[in-house]
C-alpha cells in the first residue's frame, strides 16, 4: 500500500525534520574533529587540522549546504505567505526548496556514508541520522528523474522563472531597471564579444557607469549609492543577477572588482586614500581589478608569495599573479604581497598595495615606469568567461610609493584581513 499523500506543509515539515536530523551527525563530527585538532591547552592547532583536511572540508561543505536547505525551506514559506496558494498544492517555490533540500541530504549521506569512521561515526550513529528511515523515503520520494523533469517542465512553461523575489520597492525597482539594460544592451552585444573575445564595449561601460553601477558597495558621501548607515549587499546580488542575465563576462562580473577594493579601502584605508580613490571608482572614472590569486599557491592567500621590498619612498614589487580578471583595462590594481620575507609570519607577513597603471584594451599589457619598473602580461585563454579577459601578470621592481600601500604604515601586515573585508 503506497503511502498517503502529503499536503505542502507536511512536505515542508519532513524535510525540515530531516535536516535536523542528518544536522545531529555533522555535529558529532564537528566536536570529533576538533577534540583530534586540539593543543594541550584546548587551542585548535593548525598543524593537526591539517591531518583532517578531507574530512574537514567535507563538513563544511555539508554544512553549508544543510544550511541552504533549511534558508530554502524559509524561502518558500515566506513566497507562500506573499503570494497566497492552494493549501493542497505545491507552489512553485516549495518544489525547488523540497528538491534542493533532497539534494543536499543525499550528497551528505553519501560522504557520511562513505567513510563513517573518518567522520567519528559509526553503524549506531548512521542508522539514526543520515540512514534514518525517514530521511532515506524523504530523498527517495523527491529524487526522481521523472520529478526532476517535470519541475522543470513547470518552470520553462512560465518562461524560466524559479520563483517569488520577495524584494523591497527598493531593490525590485533595481531589478527592473537592470534587467532592461541586460536585455537592450547587453544581450545585441555579448554574441560578438563572446565569439570573437573582444574587450567589453564602450556601450556596456558607458551605460553601467550613468546608472552608478560601479558605486553600489560605494557609501553616498564617497559618491557611491550605498548608504552612509548601512551595507547592501542584497542591492550588490540583484543588480549582479539581472546583468548576467546578459552575459557574465560582458557585464555580470563588471561590479565585483570594485567592490573588493572599496571594501577593503573601507575596511582599513586611510581617510586620504578613501577620499582619493573612492570617488574614482564609483563614478567608473577610474577601473580596478584585484591581484591576489598566484600560479603556485592558487588563492591560498596565506601563503602568497609576491615580494615587496622596501625602497627609498616606496617599495618595489617582484614575482607573478594569475587570473587577474579585467587587469588589462583597469587603470589601478590591487595587489597582495608578501612584505616580510620570513615566510613563517604567513597571513601577518602580507600587505596590500595600489599600484596606478594605464588602461590598456586588448589581450597584452606592456607597462614600463619611469624608473624602469616593468609590468607585463597576457590573457589567459578561457573558453566561456570573455569580454574582461582574465590576465598572468609579471612584476619585475614595479615601484609602488609609500602613501599607496593600504592603511598606511598601519596596513602593514594587514593585507590578509583587508583581502577578507
Amino acid at each position: 500500500m503506497s503511502a498517503p499523500t502529503q499536503n505542502p506543509a507536511e512536505q515542508l515539515q519532513q524535510a525540515a525534520l530531516a535536516l535536523d536530523t542528518v544536522q545531529k551527525a555533522l555535529d558529532y563530527s564537528l566536536a570529533d574533529v576538533k577534540e583530534r585538532s586540539q593543543k594541550a591547552d584546548g587551542k585548535i592547532s593548525a598543524a593537526l587540522l591539517d591531518h583532517h583536511q578531507l574530512v574537514s572540508y567535507d563538513l563544511a561543505l555539508s554544512c553549508a549546504e544543510i544550511t541552504g536547505a533549511r534558508f530554502g525551506l524559509d524561502y518558500a514559506k515566506r513566497a507562500r505567505a506573499a503570494g497566497g496558494g492552494s493549501a493542497s498544492e505545491l507552489t512553485l517555490e516549495e518544489r525547488f526548496a523540497l528538491l534542493f533540500a533532497a539534494e543536499a541530504l543525499q550528497a551528505v549521506r553519501n560522504r557520511l556514508s562513505a567513510r563513517p569512521t573518518d567522520f567519528g561515526l559509526d553503524d549506531t550513529w548512521l542508522s539514526k541520522t543520515v540512514d534514518d528511515p525517514q530521511v532515506r523515503q524523504f530523498c527517495i520520494a523527491q529524487l526522481p528523474a521523472a520529478h526532476v523533469a517535470e519541475l522543470g517542465q513547470l518552470m520553462r512553461a512560465q518562461d524560466g522563472v524559479t520563483g517569488a523575489y520577495l524584494l523591497d520597492d527598493h531593490h525590485e525597482m533595481m531589478r527592473e531597471q537592470f534587467r532592461r539594460v541586460a536585455e537592450e544592451v547587453v544581450m545585441p552585444l555579448a554574441e560578438e564579444v563572446h565569439r570573437h573575445d573582444l574587450d567589453i564595449p564602450d556601450a556596456i561601460l558607458e551605460q553601467v557607469k550613468d546608472m552608478g553601477c560601479f558605486g553600489i558597495s560605494i557609501p553616498e558621501r564617497f559618491g557611491g549609492i550605498q548608504s552612509d548607515e548601512q551595507e547592501d549587499n542584497l542591492g550588490m546580488i540583484v543588480v549582479t543577477e539581472e546583468l548576467t542575465r546578459g552575459s557574465l563576462g560582458a557585464a555580470g562580473s563588471l561590479i565585483t572588482r570594485p567592490e573588493i577594493l572599496s571594501k577593503a579601502l573601507l575596511k582599513g584605508g586611510t581617510e586620504e586614500q578613501k577620499n582619493k580613490w573612492l570617488p574614482q571608482l564609483a563614478s567608473g572614472e577610474m577601473l580596478c581589478a584585484v591581484a591576489v590569486t598566484e600560479p603556485n599557491y592558487g588563492s591560498d592567500v596565506a601563503n602568497m608569495r609576491l615580494k615587496a621590498t622596501k625602497t627609498e619612498g616606496g617599495w618595489l614589487l617582484n614575482g607573478a599573479k594569475t587570473w587577474c580578471t579585467f587587469g588589462g583595462k583597469a587603470g589601478v590594481l590591487l595587489i597582495l604581497a608578501r612584505t616580510h620575507p620570513d615566510l613563517s609570519f604567513g597571513h601577518r607577513g602580507l600587505s596590500m598595495f595600489l599600484l596606478e597603471k594605464p588602461s590598456t584594451p586588448g589581450h597584452a599589457i606592456d607597462f614600463t615606469q619611469d624608473g624602469g619598473g616593468k609590468l607585463t602580461g597576457k590573457a589567459i585563454a578561457t573558453i566561456g568567461y570573455r569580454g574582461m579577459h582574465s590576465f598572468d601578470l609579471f612584476f619585475d621592481n614595479i615601484f609602488v610609493p609609500d602613501e599607496n600601500m593600504l592603511g598606511g604604515p598601519k596596513g602593514e601586515g594587514k593585507g590578509f584581513y583587508f583581502t577578507m573585508a
